[in-house]
């Protein structure tokens, strides 16, 4: 549960569907902790006043940015980001997405890199670094506007192998021009957000 957007488990365990929250869960506010946290007036605003807004509703801006980046990453950075993203539209929620969960080929629900990397051996540890050094390299070189490295998981494969993916992403500005626009300014975002990811979790 996001502050404005709440995720939802399809019946299939296998997808998800990710939509602004309902009047009643904006009135339940956020949970850092324990503690409530009533949203603020300018996100409630947002939620109540995106929910049917294509042009401007997170769900349609995040679906638009995948597909252009299908068109223009290889396929191996590409793999990272959920293969399956459909938008549609919802009576009551608005428009929303539905994706794919990052669980491993066992079933289970894949955990985050900081997660696994701080229980791993130290060969699997270095193979892990490696892996997320090149995943922000590849960011970094294609200007992909990815704001949350707490969100790239470890997708564990049958062969005791691993993939890095990325959960949730939102590429969406809120700023009237995004700054973001401009590929130099993402490549030192990007990089920055990294380097202050593995600086605050010890790695």
């Amino acid at each position: 549960m996001g502050s404005r957007r709440a995720c939802y488990l399809l019946p299939d365990g296998r997808h998800c569907l990710k939509c602004y929250r309902s009047d009643d869960e904006i009135k339940e506010g956020k949970y850092p902790g324990d503690v409530l946290v009533p949203l603020s007036p300018a996100t409630e605003r947002e939620i109540r006043g995106r929910r049917f807004d294509e042009r401007h509703n997170t769900s349609c801006q995040e679906y638009r940015y995948w597909l252009s980046l299908k068109r223009r990453l290889p396929a191996d950075l590409m793999a990272v980001f959920p293969e399956t993203v459909e938008q549609m539209l919802l009576p009551t929620r608005g428009w929303a997405l539905m994706e794919e969960l990052v669980v491993n080929e066992d079933g289970e629900r894949s955990k985050g890199f900081a997660e696994e990397w701080h229980g791993a051996d130290p060969e699997t540890k270095a193979r892990m670094l490696t892996a997320f050094q090149a995943l922000a390299d590849g960011l970094v070189k294609y200007a992909v506007r990815f704001y949350d490295p707490p969100n790239i998981m470890v997708q564990w494969l049958a062969d005791g192998s691993f993939r890095l993916r990325i959960a949730d992403f939102e590429p969406a500005s809120r700023l009237l021009v995004p700054i973001d626009a401009i590929p130099f300014v993402t490549r030192l975002k990007v990089r920055r957000r990294f380097s202050r990811y593995l600086r605050n979790t010890g790695i």
